[in-house]
């Protein structure tokens, strides 16, 4: 792995500013955002990326997982895999939901994966 600077994002409009500075989105970007990083380390430990900046969102929010006024179930891109599987909400009304996030990983996988990421 190549060597990279790494910052934390206080807010969004920081991360997006860092984001900013990158030439591309796309693979191969100079930035990367990272939350659970469970994909990017291992795309970087094989110099698939090879960020030379790496940003942490993790403080900047979109971590809840609750019911909108119609109904419908909102997750926030932050939250982690092993919250939202094991969210009251989600085991009682979103059963398969639940279930297939549990049966897609390690739990030490879904310790770390943010469902943004997974996306």
């Amino acid at each position: 792995m190549r060597s990279f600077a790494f910052t934390r994002a206080k807010s969004l409009a920081k991360a997006i500013e860092s984001g900013a500075q990158s030439k591309t989105a796309q693979q191969g970007a100079d930035v990367r955002f990272i939350a659970g990083g469970t994909t990017l380390l291992d795309l970087m430990k094989l110099n698939v990326e090879v960020p030379s900046r790496i940003v942490d969102i993790n403080r900047i929010g979109f971590d809840q997982i609750e019911k909108d006024q119609d109904g419908k179930l909102r997750i926030g891109a932050m939250v982690r895999n092993a919250d939202l599987a094991h969210h009251p909400l989600v085991r009682a009304e979103y059963t398969a939901l639940s279930e297939a996030i549990l049966s897609g990983a390690s739990a030490q996988l879904r310790n770390m994966a943010t469902t943004g990421g997974n996306l």
